[in-house]
């Protein structure tokens, strides 16, 4: 042994130090046999249930049983191997997850492969069956989402342990072609792009969920697209260019569940939606908690904000701290909300929407919005009736700085059959119109989120993929996140389909449009009919083409809320559409 700074520390072995050596062996001895014991734990899981204490000393211990003789497999009856017990014990979730469920409930889940990937994101919300957003909506806005999961969780079984990530992914390649953008084919003096609507497009979504517990868990969804082949490019280096792939952050949230269920929060970037999804359908930051008092009901409260126009970081450019940020200028919408099940069969959900919105100096508008949704079901039908009620004041918005009262309304109807192999939606969505003195001190139309339940993709949402061109868009007016409509709309539609084969499954969409204050359009009230023809290939549950022919056939108010050189033209639209869905 040597002396190294106060230090006791022994020489390392040498050939001639024996003593050493013998030290190594034993300890190379010791690892060794600790290795054969792992390995004999991997190989040989404890039993379940485990094995009886051992016997007290002294008693006799009974002899052991020997085994059955073993039996050599046949050909025909191939000997299984025996199931294995899980190593840890399975468990009742705090909250089963729903079919399908997209921005409300325990997170989001991949529904299995929907019926019909062209069947609106309101009709799948509905079914829990979830494409798009919105999608979805979409929602899975969805696209669009399934209904809420009411009250207290239900027991079942929990699988995986945890932490555990669980990923989902959707890529979409599509492909369109549009007459004309409008009703009027009187050629522009400047005409840029032309008359016609084309365009290739390909859209990724990646879906990734953290479960960090079995009440508690992380999500984040991305939407990388919709990059058109013929302007977004891959090769494309600078962050900044005008070409460069277009890649859109939907929902960043965290949400859990506590006290055996009785309450829980969701908080973060998020798809929120009023019951009805006619007034708030956004993507937002926002953050709710609720308490189940039993099985089927639970009651909530939720503040969010709406992004607007005016960010408040002008006023230093390019400064995005947070010294540039305040509630001054923002748009808030809270509230309280309340679930539940009557019966089996059917469900009421009711809430109440303030929105609070000073986006524009000295124009501050309030609204409070009550909305309630009723949806049943009773054998191969089902459907459901939703109303929102808008009341609330625009200050300094109406001639001479006087402020404007508003009293809007908007109701929908929908119904479905399911008579295997055929099936039937109807729907009809009435948006309440203004009177025609614009600038008075009374305010009628409706705050619209252009989400409607609606199977048409000309007059509505187009639910193959949201091109954000539907005609109940561009024949509004859009004002801090909401379309108004001061002529009104009316919108009736019906689909059927047509299940021939497991891999080919047609479906048709016959819809109308009206105006319902004519006085707003040139006196005219017939905005337009509609007919589409969906032809869906199904090669597998993860695997679907759509080939989609539609008409728009206008009215004289459809020209003259949508045309931008002859008012009164009303020349058909008609469009292709098709597209690829690989869904992981």
């Amino acid at each position: 042994m040597r002396k190294d700074k106060g230090m006791n520390t022994p020489n390392w072995p040498s050939m001639g130090n024996a003593k050493a050596w013998a030290l190594c062996a034993a300890a190379v001895a010791s690892l060794a046999a600790g290795a054969s014991w792992a390995q004999g734990q991997v190989q040989a899981p404890p039993s379940f249930p485990p094995a009886p204490p051992p016997q007290a000393s002294g008693s006799a211990a009974p002899a052991p049983t020997p085994p059955p003789p073993a039996t050599p497999p046949t050909a025909a009856a191939p000997v299984a191997p025996a199931p294995v017990a899980p190593p840890y014990p399975q468990r009742a979730p705090l909250w089963p997850t729903p079919p399908g469920a997209h921005g409300q409930g325990p997170g989001p889940r991949m529904a299995p492969f929907p019926p019909n990937p062209l069947a609106p994101a309101r009709h799948r919300q509905a079914s829990g069956q979830s494409l798009s957003e919105m999608d979805l909506p979409k929602p899975g806005e969805p696209g669009m989402q399934a209904p809420i999961q009411l009250g207290r969780p239900q027991p079942g079984v929990v699988t995986g342990e945890f932490p555990r990530v669980e990923l989902h992914a959707d890529l979409q390649n599509l492909v369109l072609y549009r007459r004309d953008s409008d009703f009027d084919r009187t050629l522009p003096v400047y005409d840029k792009y032309g008359q016609s609507i084309g365009a290739m497009a390909t859209l990724f979504r990646p879906k990734v969920t953290f479960h960090v517990q079995d009440n508690l868990r992380l999500y984040y969804e991305a939407e990388l697209g919709l990059n058109f082949w013929a302007r977004n490019n891959p090769d494309e280096q600078s962050p900044i260019a005008s070409d460069v792939f277009v890649l859109k952050h939907r929902e960043v949230y965290s949400e859990g569940e506590f006290l055996q269920g009785a309450t829980g929060f969701k908080a973060g970037y998020q798809y929120f939606r009023d019951t009805t999804g006619l007034f708030v359908g956004h993507w937002i930051g926002a953050a709710s908690a609720w308490y189940a008092w039993d099985r089927s009901s639970r009651a909530s409260v939720f503040v969010g904000q709406i992004p607007d126009l005016t960010y408040e970081g002008n006023k230093v450019a390019g400064d995005p701290s947070v010294m540039n940020q305040s509630f001054r200028r923002d748009i808030f919408v809270f509230g309280p909300r309340t679930d539940m099940k009557l019966g089996q069969n059917a469900s009421f959900a009711a809430a109440v929407h303030v929105l609070y919105d000073a986006h524009l100096v000295d124009q501050t508008r309030w609204v409070v919005a009550p909305n309630m949704q009723f949806e049943g079901k009773a054998g191969p039908y089902s459907g459901l009736v939703g109303a929102v009620l808008q009341v609330g004041k625009f200050e300094h918005a109406a001639l001479g700085g006087k402020n404007q009262n508003v009293l809007a309304w908007a109701a929908q109807a929908h119904g479905d059959a399911d008579w295997n192999p055929f099936g039937l939606a109807l729907n009809v969505l009435a948006l309440s119109p203004d009177d025609q003195a614009e600038g008075n001190t009374r305010n009628g139309a409706f705050l619209y989120s252009s989400k409607s339940r609606s199977a048409t993709i000309i007059l509505t949402e187009d639910e193959l993929r949201n091109w954000y061109d539907q005609l109940d868009r561009r024949m509004g007016r859009y004002e801090g996140g909401f379309w108004t409509h001061r002529a009104g709309l009316l919108v009736g539609d019906v689909k059927g389909t047509w299940m021939v084969t497991k891999v080919f499954r047609p479906a048709i969409v016959v819809g109308a449009a009206s105006v319902l204050n004519k006085k707003n359009a040139m006196d005219k009230s017939f905005v337009g009919l509609e007919t589409d023809l969906n032809l869906e290939f199904r090669a597998s549950d993860n695997l679907a083409a759509n080939l989609v022919g539609g008409l728009l056939v206008p009215g004289g108010a459809g020209g003259a809320l949508l045309n931008k050189i002859n008012m009164q033209a009303t020349d058909p639209i008609w469009m292709i559409e098709g597209s690829l869905l690989a869904r992981y």
